[in-house]
């Protein structure tokens, strides 16, 4: 073992203890202020997974440090990217600033240990690129989860105006009828519409209500089905032929879409041809040929 890689191994050791010894007075102050009842509460934790007892804190107190280092800027845009991926029930902005800073910790400490045993220039750059890539691999999950939602509240608005336009013309007002498809699908935009109601229902204005909606989104069909719909409440036209109007325009967008998508295909399947299934069939037909001159002596 070297020198530096014993230092640095010393370093480590050093900071865990302090970490633990740290971790214990604490847990000592905590189980006298608590007096009676502290072995019931250490029971109690003790009967918690590791992951609980030991990650969550640390996290925690991680995420609190680098929330107030970060700038209010920076926290609002990880706000406004957790809710456009439908994220808010499983993350938020302090968990998702303690894993970014952990993830980039952990590849530092890979590279670090690269760059010792090989100290060259590109070995020192692949570790800057590996803790860079760390630290921004949440958000790489975050913007492939939102853009996935948004297509599936791309492909699930007209069906749901369908729906509402059938309701409304059976005579159920709008909100009921939102309602009705809120409560009978299964999906991003009818989560999303119930949420749109529970603002209502505690005296949210709806307009205010479909600005937050629009917050929680990136659909473009979604923005102009709320702004048709907003306008036409504003010149009191009437919601059902409205909404057969968004319905048969978000139908054919759809159609669009998906012929976009067919025409893309056989561009896609190019390089796959020549990369992949042209060498393979090259040399099982030109193959034997080859074998056979080779044999001849020519």
């Amino acid at each position: 073992m070297t020198p530096d890689l014993s230092l640095y191994l010393g370093a480590g050791v050093s900071v865990a203890g302090a970490i633990m010894l740290l971790s214990a007075l604490l847990s000592q102050q905590t189980r006298r202020s608590l007096g009676g009842a502290s072995t019931d509460m250490r029971q109690v934790v003790l009967r918690q997974r590791a992951g609980k007892r030991i990650i969550s804190p640390l996290m925690g107190h991680i995420a609190q440090l680098f929330h107030r280092l970060t700038p209010t800027g920076a926290v609002e845009r990880l706000d406004k990217k957790i809710d456009v991926a439908g994220a808010r029930q499983t993350w938020s902005a302090d968990r998702l600033i303690g894993t970014k800073v952990m993830l980039a910790t952990a590849g530092a400490i890979v590279g670090v240990y690269r760059v010792i045993n090989n100290p060259t220039p590109m070995t020192m750059l692949v570790a800057v690129l590996l803790a860079a890539g760390c630290f921004g691999l949440p958000d790489f999950v975050l913007a492939r989860r939102a853009k996935e939602r948004k297509a599936h509240i791309d492909r699930e608005l007209p069906d749901l105006l369908d729906q509402m336009v059938v309701s409304v013309e059976a005579g159920l007002g709008f909100e009921a009828a939102m309602s009705r498809v809120a409560k009978s699908n299964d999906g991003a935009l009818a989560h999303e519409l119930s949420r749109v109601l529970q603002d209502v229902r505690f005296g949210m204005n709806r307009r205010d209500a479909f600005a937050k909606l629009l917050g929680r989104t990136d659909s473009t069909d979604l923005k102009q089905f709320v702004n048709a719909l907003t306008q036409a409440e504003r010149l009191g036209m009437p919601l059902a032929d409205v909404l057969r109007v968004q319905a048969d325009e978000m139908r054919k967008k759809r159609r669009m879409r998906a012929e976009e998508t067919a025409l893309k295909i056989p561009v896609k399947l190019v390089f796959p041809l020549l990369f992949c299934i042209m060498p393979a069939l090259f040399v099982v037909i030109i193959g034997p040929a080859v074998i056979r001159i080779a044999d001849s002596g020519l």
